[in-house]
């Protein structure tokens, strides 16, 4: 794996990553009190680094002063904080060529994908079993992942960054073992503040495709974040791979959005697809 990715920074009280990894800004989380702060910070950050792209993911009652700023709506997830407000997934383009992506290709996707809506997951297979990764896992962790992406948004292959995620909590990674052997993982990453949770970094060995190691992790982390009060789950993938699409697809997910050329992937920018599904019955 190229060992490059963009720093994360506070602004205010705000989580903001940026670089010319991706060539973006992106607002992960944003402090209601920080709207005009992380405005100011936004355009004064677009003028001197001339990136591309920001993309802000926020409470759609702080949507408004980012639509005044030229942002627009690409994604939005119902119900997505405690008191049922939307989250927007929003983007704002200096360079209107980044903008326009592969249609086409994403729209094949997500029917390839509709086809496979709510089939569920096969069961896990006989001699595997799931757990919870600990701080001990993280070289083999950081190996995996190592292997299988040629590049990532963030260093996950990386041991010590992983140590560190797991030991914060903010993260909490799983592996599928086929007797001792690790052979996939995935993570969720948490957001106490919503009760959300993002299901991402899936990785599997190419001994192990096709035996439905990823839907079996998915179905893992589910139900081990439901325990703990999410109750929201949802992801950010490659809207041009019709297999992450169809592993959301048929565990329930509903399709909330593309982001044109949203994320650097193996030297190029490719779009991306948002899918959330709720955790509690009931929840609409």
């Amino acid at each position: 794996m190229t060992k490059r990715s963009d720093p994360i920074i506070r602004v205010g009280q705000s989580i903001i990553q940026h670089g010319p990894h991706n060539n973006r800004i992106y607002l992960l989380r944003l402090d209601p009190d920080d709207g005009d702060h992380v405005l100011a910070w936004i355009e004064e950050t677009l003028e001197k680094e001339r990136y591309t792209k920001v993309f802000a993911k926020v409470p759609a009652t702080s949507a408004p002063a980012f639509l005044k700023n030229g942002f627009t709506v690409e994604a939005e997830i119902p119900g997505f904080y405690p008191d049922d407000t939307a989250c927007f997934f929003l983007g704002k383009y200096t360079d209107p060529a980044r903008q326009k992506y592969n249609g086409l290709g994403v729209s094949e996707t997500l029917e390839i994908s509709w086809q496979r809506a709510g089939t569920g997951h096969p069961p896990l297979q006989k001699g595997c079993t799931i757990r919870e990764a600990s701080v001990s896992d993280a070289k083999s962790l950081a190996e995996i992942y190592a292997s299988v992406f040629p590049t990532y948004p963030f260093p996950i292959d990386d041991p010590d960054y992983l140590s560190d995620l797991i030991v914060s909590g903010d993260v909490r990674f799983f592996l599928l073992l086929d007797g001792d052997e690790i052979v996939a993982a995935s993570s969720a990453e948490l957001d106490p503040s919503s009760k959300t949770v993002e299901m991402t970094d899936f990785a599997t060995l190419p001994s192990a495709r096709g035996a439905g190691a990823a839907g079996a992790l998915l179905a893992h982390m589910e139900e081990a974040v439901r325990k703990d009060g999410f109750h929201l789950a949802y992801t950010i993938c490659r809207g041009e791979e019709p297999p992450v699409n169809i592993l959301f697809a048929r565990g329930g997910y509903h399709y909330a959005g593309t982001l044109p050329n949203n994320t650097q992937i193996g030297g190029g920018f490719e779009s991306m697809n948002v899918w959330y599904k709720p955790l509690n019955p009931g929840f609409s």
